[in-house]
């Protein structure tokens, strides 16, 4: 395999995992900045709140948590690669709730679960409106 045929697999390997890990991290950076270093109940209620985004994705997508799943032979559109949305809206939507939360008698704990939970959940929603939009375009 030549180093562009293997990159191009590193790149389709990495992507979705890539956008997210950005999310993840830029949201927590957003709390952080905002409440500062959370103690270790927050840091739960923010593993909880993406956990509990997860496990609802997954009841969505599968009916259940428990199902083997085969992977699909779906063709990827490079251009949906980019998540620019996925990551970009997402953390503009995090800054909004973490901005906000002061300002609606948010208590940190509730920002934290409230923060993790809407990263999963909208990163997932806009990487499929991503993948709907390339396939459009394409």
């Amino acid at each position: 395999m030549d180093p562009s045929q293997r990159l191009a697999q590193n790149l389709i390997s990495e992507s979705k995992a890539y956008g997210y890990t950005l999310v993840i991290w830029g949201a927590g950076g957003l709390l952080i900045h905002r409440f500062g270093s959370p103690n270790i109940i927050q840091v739960g209620l923010y593993i909880g709140g993406a956990l509990t985004a997860m496990i609802g994705l997954t009841m969505a997508a599968f009916g259940q948590v428990f199902i083997e799943q085969q992977p699909t032979d779906d063709q990827l559109i490079v251009a949906s690669m980019v998540h620019l949305a996925a990551t970009g809206g997402n953390l503009l939507v995090s800054y909004v709730l973490v901005v906000g939360a002061k300002r609606f008698g948010l208590s940190p704990d509730g920002a934290f679960f409230l923060v993790g939970f809407q990263t999963t959940l909208l990163y997932n929603v806009f990487l499929l409106i991503e993948h709907s939009a390339a396939r459009v375009l394409e």
